[in-house]
């Protein structure tokens, strides 16, 4: 090689770079080359993982490899404007993380998190707090749409809207707004981009649960957020917030018992008949069984030969059930289905608003049919367990109480027996429910 002069050495070293470049120019074809058949065949392509963002990857191609340097120095700026509460400049530098890392999950939770959580509980004014609940929703489904295979994602999405909007401190306002934003620019109307077929926040929840559930099986992407029991009840778990919030709203018609039995369906004929694949033995031995929730021991029997691994596989069903608290559910969306508990709830209901309105008598005499509903259907074996449910309980306590209330106001003596006395007596000492009931006495005497 020393032999040769300059301009023979540069000629080599270039035939040298021309013949490296012709495999790499081969597998890189961008359609038909050997990468871009992987990337089809494993569905690795961008527009397989999700929407492509056009300047996401420009920004990438700039960078080369820097792209690490950038984020960490936008973190780093994340950071400070966060504690600063500049929370514009926040959702800038949001925006140009995500670019960068379009891909990396990780980002998409935790900045749609802040932004519905965190940042939203920084404002005073309740509507600018639903203004940024929205906006991590909002982030969050981006994310969604950047990685349609995310479950994680998928199913964070759904917790905006059940647990941000549904229980939330400000519930009342922000079930209201899910319907009917406060933002003037959509004249009283539903955020289409938010809710765009105007339904109740509970129903949005199930549906998106549900996708969750779905890009779990297509996908097979398993998620590790919570157990798979706990993960699969959610769609019918929303269910029963939304008949549960039906009620809160004073609503006891055929539209609620509707939702109520919708909830057991769901509960039963789908979450119930979910396989689950667990592990059933002595720790280090254990061998995985498929169960459902709905198994009755004659059908364990009829999938399990060896005796020894029916009492195992009986106990792990009996163990789900209690970790979802299948039992209690399937009891409650049973009884809540009788017309004779949503009509127990119509009077209680009733006799609350007509005494804001110091409506007395017709107070009194709707309390005492509410009470005497409950009385009745609490005496029944199958529905005895909600004698120790707390929001029934403290329903009916508070339901008392008006009812003696109203007596006091009158003069008029109390009887020695009275529907769900025994209630009262059982509960005299819970300082839990007593002081829950006062606090709602308390708002129904000052007329809010």
């Amino acid at each position: 090689m020393n032999t040769l002069t300059s301009q023979q050495r540069k000629l080599v070293y270039l035939c040298g770079i021309a013949i490296l470049l012709i495999p790499i120019v081969t597998l890189g074809i961008p359609s038909g080359g050997t990468l871009s058949e992987m990337r089809t065949k494993y569905e690795l392509g961008e527009s397989d993982l999700g929407d492509v963002d056009p300047s996401s990857a420009a920004m990438n191609l700039v960078l080369l490899g820097m792209r690490g340097v950038a984020v960490n120095i936008l973190y780093a700026d994340f950071e400070n404007q966060k504690n600063r509460k500049q929370w514009f400049e926040m959702q800038a530098t949001t925006e140009s993380i995500v670019r960068l890392q379009p891909h990396f999950e990780k980002v998409w939770d935790m900045n749609g998190h802040n932004l519905a959580f965190n940042t939203a509980a920084e404002w005073d004014a309740v509507p600018d707090r639903y203004y940024w609940v929205k906006e991590g929703g909002k982030f969050l489904m981006r994310g969604v749409r950047r990685n349609r295979k995310s479950t994680h994602l998928q199913y964070h999405v759904a917790n905006i809207y059940q647990k941000k909007i549904g229980n939330a401190d400000e519930v009342k306002f922000f079930r209201a707004y899910f319907l009917s934003d406060p933002d003037p620019k959509f004249k009283g109307g539903v955020d289409p981009d938010f809710n765009p077929h105007g339904l109740d926040n509970y129903l949005v929840a199930k549906e998106e649960f549900g996708k969750a559930c779905k890009i779990e099986d297509t996908e097979h992407r398993p998620q590790h957020i919570t157990d798979r029991s706990l993960f699969r009840s959610m769609p019918a778990r929303c269910q029963f917030d939304y008949a549960h919030a039906l009620q809160k709203d004073g609503k006891f018609g055929e539209e609620t018992r509707v939702a109520w039995q919708e909830a057991l369906s769901d509960w039963t004929k789908k979450f119930g008949q979910e396989v689950l694949s667990v592990p059933v033995g002595p720790l280090g031995t254990e061998v995985k069984f498929d169960i459902r929730l709905e198994m009755t021991l004659d059908e364990i029997k009829q999938e399990t030969a060896n005796p020894d691994d029916v009492v195992r596989v009986a106990k792990a069903v009996e163990a789900y059930r209690k970790m979802v608290n299948y039992y209690y559910w399937r009891t409650r969306g049973n009884c809540e289905s009788d017309r004779r508990t949503s009509e127990a709830h119509r009077k209680l209901y009733e006799a609350n608003q007509a005494f804001v309105k110091q409506e007395l008598e017709k107070a009194r005499e709707s309390a005492f049919a509410g009470l005497k509903g409950f009385e009745e259907i609490l005496q029944q074996l199958e529905y005895s367990d909600f004698q120790n449910e707390d929001t029934l309980v403290e329903e009916c306590l508070l339901g008392i109480k008006v009812w003696k209330n109203i007596h006091d106001l009158g003069g008029i003596p109390i009887p020695d027996e009275y529907p769900l006395k025994w209630l009262e007596l059982k509960n005299q000492g819970n300082s839990s429910y007593l002081a829950n009931v006062q606090r709602a006495f308390k708002r129904l005497s000052i007329n809010e």
